[in-house]
């Protein structure tokens, strides 16, 4: 199921967009799905409002949207994907809202459920940034399906494929991006892990089958001074493993999206 959350700020006066966002802002599910568990101060709202780049991001996304049914655009890409791997989806909740551009989407416990949560000015009312994001997750939402337990949490080894086969149908879906783009980080940090491959795997020597060092490899607020590397390197150190088992084998995403993690990290 879709949940658009986004539907009174897709209708307001962007004379009044400060005093908008503040009430949109000022709600208990927008503080239960974004405030709260990715730890956003609430002081970053003024921050923000004063950004002229967020306020453009926001009033492209509300320009670009506010005459779509955002539920049913979300499900036909959904579906798309569905044809595509010939894998279906069940019971996944995505909810869509306006966020402070902190992030982009992400998986939480929600009333004793995992969702996902999209923030939808991330896209920047560009729909090829919606269509990449969507792509990412709809692989977790099939591999949760197909292994039925916590894909994120069990051991670093599992979420560098996890998180890999998402960078890698983004790349699919949406060709012809930089690829630090489809890691979702910046630049520097995709060159660093290229350069740096045997620093990133020396580091986790013997720690691949634990959870240990989940927060150094994927955190964006890690503190990974420590090891030497950037933020969430575990993504690009994903992508580049799936990205070249893929090439060796002549393969597509499809085609391993309910493989062990094992056989693709360590098929050499």
């Amino acid at each position: 199921m879709v949940y658009n959350l986004c539907n009174e700020l897709f209708n307001l006066d962007i004379n009044n967009i400060d005093t908008s966002l503040k009430n949109y802002f000022n709600n208990d599910i927008i503080e239960q799905l974004y405030f709260l568990p990715k730890k956003i101060d609430k002081n970053l709202i003024d921050e923000k409002l004063n950004d002229k780049n967020y306020i453009s991001k926001v009033l492209n996304t509300i320009s670009y949207y506010k005459d779509k049914d955002i539920e049913i655009v979300i499900k036909d890409k959904i579906n798309q994907f569905v044809k595509d791997t010939t894998y279906n989806v069940n019971n996944y909740k995505l909810y869509v809202i306006i966020g402070l551009d902190t992030t982009t989407i992400y998986s939480i416990k929600y009333m004793g459920e995992d969702v996902t949560v999209l923030l939808l000015e991330s896209t920047n009312g560009i729909e090829d940034n919606l269509n990449l994001l969507l792509a990412h997750e709809f692989t977790h939402w099939v591999r949760k399906q197909i292994y039925n337990r916590d894909i994120f949490e069990d051991c670093i080894g599992e979420r560098f494929i996890v998180e890999g086969i998402g960078c890698n149908y983004s790349r699919e879906i949406v060709p012809n991006r930089e690829e630090y783009e489809y890691c979702i980080v910046n630049k520097d940090t995709f060159e660093w892990v290229k350069n740096n491959i045997d620093k990133v795997e020396l580091y986790m020597k013997d720690k691949i089958s634990s959870n240990e060092l989940m927060r150094d490899y994927f955190y964006m607020f890690a503190d990974t001074e420590k090891m030497g590397m950037p933020v969430r390197v575990g993504y690009v150190y994903g992508y580049l493993k799936v990205k070249e088992y893929l090439d060796e084998n002549n393969l597509k995403i499809k085609d391993i999206l309910n493989m062990n993690w094992e056989d693709i990290l360590f098929y050499k």
